[in-house]
C-alpha cells in the first residue's frame, strides 16, 4: 500500500502530464472515443481541462471541440488497444495552441494511459529562429510576426503596433485572433484596428522606460482618451477581456514597437522569458530589416541571428566545407574553438557518416528541401548528446549552393522520454520487464545476437501451485512470492540478461551470449536452485512469521538453433515446460 501511495503521489506531482482512458466502441467493434478515468494535476496545467469537468467523460462527445481533430487521436489510440503496442508521436491541438509529445500505451480491459510532454516553447523557438534566419533583411511579414506573438503569449487577441519614422505615433499593422463576428462588431463601433495610427506619449514612456512587459487591469487604462470610454467599455464585453500586456520592442534602448496582447478574465501571459526572447531577437530582426536590407547577404542573414540564438546553427557549401558555425555549436559539440571545428568535412568526418548526419545533408542539397532528423552522437571531442537536425538548403540565384543547419541538444528531453518508456515496460509489481519489453527489449537482444552470431537462451518459468498459495495464504502471499522470484533472479542474471513477466505466475528469462549451450545447464540450474525453495513471509497483522515451499518448472529453447523469432522460441520453451508438468513439476527441462 506504502509504495502505491509513492507511485500515485509521483504520477500526480510529475512534469509529465498523465491520464488514464477507458475506450468506446460501437456495434461494430470500432472505437469511436474514450472516457477520462484519471489524470494528474500536470494534465490540467497543460491542457486547461479540470478534473471536475472531464472525469467519468467522453471526450469526443463530451470535452473536444474540434471533433475531427479528436477522432484522429481516436484512431491513434484504437492501434494501442487492439495492437497491444506503444506508440510515440507529436501532437499539435489548435484548440490548445500547444505542441506536445504524447506517448500511449495499453493498459487492461480495453483501457490504456497517455502520457503528454509540452514541447510548445521547444517547438516554437525553432520556428521563430528559422523565420528570422530565412527572412532577416527581407520584406517583413507582419501577420507571421503577431502570430508567433499571439501563440507564444497565450493571448485571446494580439495587435503588433510598430513606430513611424518620425517616431511620433504608433501604427497597428497586424491583428491576430479577431473573427470575423469580432471584426463586424468593431466595424459596427466604426473602429479600424489594422492601419490605425495612435499618438505616442513621452510622459507615459518616462515612467516606463526601464520595464519591457506592462500589465493594465483595463483597455481603458491603456487607451485612456485615444477612444470614448463608453466605447471601450463596449469593446471589452463584446473581446470578453479585462486584462491587457503591453510588450515593447527595443533595440539598443531605442523603441521600435510593441504588441498589445489582450487576455481573457482570469488568463495571464504564458512562457514570459519566451517572449522576452523573442522581443529581443524580433528588434534586431526589424533594425537589420529595416536599416541593412540592400546591403545584408545571404552570409549576414545567417549570422546576425545565428550568434544570438539558443541553438546551433551550422552553414556549410555544396562540398560539406563549414562556412559558418556559432557559439551555441561549439558548445553542443565541445568544440575548442571555431577554427577546431571548421577543419572538418561535413560530408567526409567518419563519425558523421556512420550516424546518417552526411547523408541526410547531400539529400537536403542534391534534392532541394527541408529535412528533419534525430541522432545520438559522440563528437571528436568526446561530447554525448541527442540532437534534433534542421536542414535547409541554401539557394542563390535559383541553385543550391550549402545548406543551412539547426542543431537542438534534446538530450535531456530524450532522456526523460527514454525514463518513461522504461517505466511502460516495467510491471509494476515485480519490477520485472512486462509484455511490452518482448517485442522492444528483447527484440534488440535478439538482434545483436543475430549480427554477432552469439547463441542466447530463453527459458520459460511457471510457479507451481500459485492459486492454492493465493486461496489458502491471500493474495498478498502470492504477490510476495512473485516479487520475491524476480528478486532472486535479477541477482543471478547478468548485464545483457532479461527477466519478464508474461502472465500471471509466468516469466521469460532471457540468457544473453552463453557462448555454449552446455553453459545453458548451469545458469538454468543456478536460477531453479534460487527460486525453488523456501520463502520467508511476515504476516505484521499477527505479527507472525512462516515460511512456503515454492516449486517451479522450466523450460528453455536456443537462439538460433530453437527458432529466430520471440514467437518461435517462446513456443519451443514452451513445449519443453509442458513436459516439466506432465512429469510432476518442480524440475527443468534443457533439451541440448
Amino acid at each position: 500500500m506504502m509504495k502505491i501511495n509513492i507511485y500515485q503521489e509521483a504520477i500526480q506531482n510529475s512534469a509529465c502530464a498523465f491520464a488514464y482512458h477507458e475506450a468506446v466502441f460501437d456495434e461494430n467493434n470500432k472505437m469511436t472515443d474514450y472516457i477520462f478515468i484519471d489524470i494528474n494535476q500536470s494534465f490540467e496545467k497543460m491542457t486547461g481541462l479540470k478534473r471536475e469537468n472531464i472525469i467519468n467523460k467522453r471526450f469526443v462527445r463530451d470535452v473536444a471541440r474540434d471533433k475531427d481533430h479528436a477522432l484522429e487521436c481516436v484512431n491513434i489510440y484504437e492501434k494501442v488497444i487492439f495492437e497491444k503496442i506503444l506508440i510515440e508521436f507529436e501532437e499539435h491541438s489548435k484548440e490548445y495552441r500547444k505542441h506536445y509529445s504524447v506517448i500511449a500505451y495499453p493498459a487492461e480491459n480495453n483501457r490504456f494511459v497517455t502520457l503528454f510532454l509540452n514541447i510548445t516553447f521547444e517547438k516554437k523557438m525553432l520556428e521563430i529562429a528559422k523565420y528570422f534566419i530565412d527572412n532577416m533583411g527581407n520584406h517583413i511579414d507582419y501577420d507571421k510576426i503577431t502570430d508567433f506573438a499571439y501563440d507564444v503569449s497565450g493571448a485571446e487577441y494580439a495587435a503588433f503596433n510598430l513606430f513611424d519614422k518620425k517616431r511620433k505615433n504608433f501604427t497597428t499593422v497586424s491583428l491576430r485572433g479577431a473573427s470575423d463576428r469580432i471584426k463586424k462588431e468593431l466595424d459596427s463601433l466604426n473602429i479600424e484596428v489594422v492601419g490605425k495610427t495612435w499618438p505616442y506619449n513621452p510622459a507615459k514612456n518616462e515612467k516606463t522606460k526601464d520595464k519591457d512587459i506592462l500589465s493594465f487591469e483595463t483597455l481603458h487604462d491603456l487607451i485612456k482618451d485615444t477612444i470614448s470610454k463608453t466605447i471601450v467599455m463596449q469593446l471589452e464585453k463584446v473581446l470578453g477581456i479585462d486584462n491587457t500586456v503591453v510588450a515593447i520592442i527595443t533595440k539598443e534602448d531605442r523603441m521600435l514597437g510593441n504588441f498589445t496582447l489582450l487576455f481573457k478574465k482570469g488568463d495571464k501571459l504564458i512562457n514570459r522569458d519566451l517572449f522576452r526572447l523573442y522581443l529581443s531577437q524580433l528588434g534586431l530582426f526589424i533594425e537589420k530589416t529595416r536599416f541593412e536590407q540592400s546591403l545584408m547577404t545571404s552570409q549576414n542573414r545567417f549570422f546576425t541571428l545565428a550568434e544570438y540564438a539558443p541553438v546551433g546553427f551550422i552553414s556549410c557549401n555544396t562540398r560539406g566545407e563549414i562556412t559558418y558555425a556559432n557559439k551555441k555549436i561549439l558548445e553542443i559539440m565541445g568544440s575548442p574553438s571555431y577554427e577546431a571545428t571548421k577543419s572538418f568535412n561535413l560530408l567526409e568526418l567518419p563519425s558523421l557518416k556512420e550516424r546518417g548526419f552526411s547523408n541526410k545533408l547531400l539529400e537536403c542539397m542534391d534534392e532541394d528541401r527541408e529535412i528533419t532528423y534525430e541522432m545520438g552522437y559522440k563528437s571528436i571531442w568526446g561530447k554525448n548528446n541527442w540532437l534534433r537536425l534542421h536542414y535547409s538548403p541554401y539557394n542563390k540565384n535559383g541553385r543550391v549552393i550549402g545548406a543551412n543547419i539547426v542543431v537542438d541538444d534534446i538530450t535531456d528531453k530524450k532522456m526523460h522520454e527514454d525514463a518513461l518508456k522504461e517505466k511502460a515496460r516495467r510491471d509494476p509489481l515485480t519490477r520485472a520487464y512486462n509484455r511490452l519489453a518482448l517485442e522492444t527489449v528483447l527484440l534488440n537482444r535478439l538482434n545483436e545476437a543475430n549480427d554477432k552470431q552469439f547463441i542466447s537462451c530463453i527459458a520459460i518459468v511457471d510457479v507451481d501451485n500459485l492459486k492454492n498459495i493465493n486461496d489458502t495464504y491471500g493474495h498478498e502471499a502470492g504477490d510476495s512470492v512473485l516479487k520475491y522470484l524476480a528478486t532472486r533472479v535479477k541477482q543471478e542474471i547478468r548485464e545483457r540478461d532479461l527477466i519478464v513477466r508474461t502472465g500471471g505466475d509466468e516469466f521469460l528469462i532471457y540468457l544473453h551470449d552463453i557462448e555454449d549451450k552446455k553453459n545453458a545447464s548451469y545458469f538454468v540450474k543456478r536460477i531453479f536452485e534460487k527460486i525453488s525453495t523456501k520463502y520467508r513471509f511476515r504476516d505484521d497483522a499477527n505479527n507472525n512469521r512462516f515460511s512456503l515451499d515454492v516449486g517451479c518448472s522450466i523450460g528453455v529453447s536456443f537462439f538460433p538453433k530453437d527458432g529466430e523469432t520471440v514467437k518461435e522460441l517462446m513456443a519451443k520453451a514452451d513445449i519443453a515446460l509442458y513436459k516439466v508438468k506432465n512429469s510432476g513439476k518442480s524440475n527443468y527441462n534443457i533439451e541440448l
